[in-house]
């Protein structure tokens, strides 16, 4: 949840928020806005809808942390190019954000147990992700009137950059303690030795072919 609360985030400012402003601030006038929007979009769409083409390597949870970084990177990379470098990243970003959220709402799905209230744990979700836009959207509000528009875009891409490697690493070791508390516990193991042999590596996990389209703002 807490990576979607990034994604999320991330790309309602860079596409709601502040679009207009980074436009305008790097040279791109009004009427150019919509085809930077057009492009974006289709980006988006073709990313959202291929999301087995980020391969196998890496486990879901990885690839989420990964494109997470990669979105708070590109945001950095818009205070430093030209227009048309801009265009390209924000499309980049878009596309980032298109392959991020099928494989983050699946693993949001398979993480809530089958017995759970899962439409009440979406929608705190729902809720928890609108909440920090707000908060973020108070902050933007508040650089771009002192001017720093720089400044809140590569905070929010360092923020994103130490967060997120953090609380992989975090979930990474959970995982791992799980799995060496269950195979403790599993028929057969020697209750002395407190192990069951050598737990298995941990798999790349099949990302999924036709997981839906990104959620709707």
């Amino acid at each position: 949840m807490v990576q979607g609360v990034a994604v999320f985030t991330l790309s309602r400012i860079c596409q709601v928020n502040l679009f207009q402003p980074m436009l305008l601030d790097h040279g791109i006038g009004e009427g150019s806005n919509g085809s930077v929007l057009a492009a974006m979009t289709i980006a988006e769409a073709v990313a959202s809808a291929r999301p087995q083409w980020l391969g196998s390597r890496l486990s879901p949870t990885a690839w989420v942390s990964l494109l997470s970084v990669a979105l708070a990177a590109t945001l950095a990379g818009t205070t430093v190019g030209g227009p048309w470098t801009v265009a390209g990243l924000l499309c980049v970003f878009a596309a980032s954000t298109g392959f991020c959220y099928p494989v983050q709402r699946k693993l949001v799905n398979d993480a809530i147990p089958k017995d759970a209230p899962r439409a009440t744990l979406l929608s705190v979700e729902s809720i928890v992700d609108r909440g920090v836009c707000a908060l973020a959207a108070v902050a933007a509000g508040a650089c771009l009137a002192a001017g720093r528009l720089d400044a809140l875009l590569w905070r929010s891409a360092a923020v994103t950059c130490v967060l997120i490697p953090a609380l992989h690493l975090a979930l990474h070791r959970a995982n791992r303690a799980a799995r060496t508390r269950g195979a403790g516990t599993a028929p057969g193991a020697d209750p002395g030795s407190g192990r069951a042999g050598a737990l298995p590596a941990e798999e790349p996990v099949a990302l999924p072919v036709d997981e839906g389209a990104a959620p709707r703002p």
